[in-house]
């Protein structure tokens, strides 16, 4: 029984395919790998932004009441000073502190839940690396084996032993 083999470009194509996703997957993981690290790293200098944003608040709260209090015990004759702009001051001064204490205790839930998220991640990830690692490997490895058989093949089988 004989059999025709007339090109083997098409597995070498196939088997240079296999490999450039090989490679391309691997680059992918590891620009996973990283962005999880610096997503970490980006939360944590959050946290410290945000602290460092809530003492400014406050200090602008303190000043803000302060001033408030002392506009409060001025008098023009026995009318008491217009408080409006301190008010508003004292107002605006309080939303900037609730807001950056916000942002604060979301990053620092979002820092709790990372964790979490990182072992599903890695949970379905780990597979698809090990698969990469191995099987893919396994399969250039066979295919390789089988383009070397069939080239020898070709080469026995051919009159004068000439591909």
């Amino acid at each position: 029984m004989s059999a025709k083999v007339h090109s083997l470009d098409r597995l070498e194509e196939f088997k240079a395919a296999v490999r450039t996703f090989i490679d391309k997957a691997k680059s992918a993981m590891s620009a996973n790998t990283l962005s999880i690290r610096r997503e970490h790293d980006w939360l944590q200098q959050q946290i410290l932004t945000w602290k460092a944003e809530i003492i400014r608040a406050e200090d602008d709260v303190f000043h803000a009441k302060r001033e408030l209090a002392r506009r409060r015990m001025m008098r023009v004759g026995d009318r008491p000073i217009d408080t409006t702009e301190q008010e508003k001051d004292l107002r605006r001064a309080q939303r900037r502190l609730a807001f950056a204490e916000e942002k604060r205790d979301h990053c620092k839930t979002w820092l709790l839940r990372l964790p979490d998220a990182v072992d599903e991640y890695d949970g379905k990830a780990r597979p698809f690396q090990d698969a990469l690692e191995t099987d893919m490997v396994k399969a250039v490895v066979f295919l390789e084996h089988k383009l070397a058989a069939l080239e020898e093949y070709q080469r026995v089988a051919s009159p004068g032993g000439k591909p």
